[in-house]
């Protein structure tokens, strides 16, 4: 089932129950040719909630490689991102970075 998030005159879906649904919605320019493209805003979970393991990220290690060393499944990367909200490009992160992996 979809919810349609309408802002200005642009909509768009998120599917109802995804982790998306009670976000904010916006358009920005995201590259360099300045064409607005959807972005949704959300706030990381409480980490005061949910327990968590510290990993020390080491070089050309991809975040589906050390999700499934946690939860035996490279589809809940995710929540590595999610938990980590300080990290701003997870492409290129620095060796010797703790990683908060929650135990979810």
């Amino acid at each position: 089932m979809l919810c349609w998030v309408r802002v200005g005159e642009l909509t768009m879906s998120i599917f109802k129950g995804s982790r998306y649904e009670y976000s904010t919605v916006d358009y920005v320019a995201t590259n360099s040719t300045l064409v607005e493209e959807p972005i949704v805003l959300y706030t990381a979970s409480d980490l005061g909630l949910t327990s968590y393991w510290e990993h020390t990220y080491v070089e050309g290690e991809r975040l589906d490689s050390i999700s499934y060393k946690y939860y035996n499944n490279s589809q809940y990367w995710w929540l590595i991102v999610e938990y980590n909200p300080e990290i701003n490009d997870f492409i290129n992160i620095t060796p010797g970075t703790i990683l908060r992996v929650p135990n979810v």
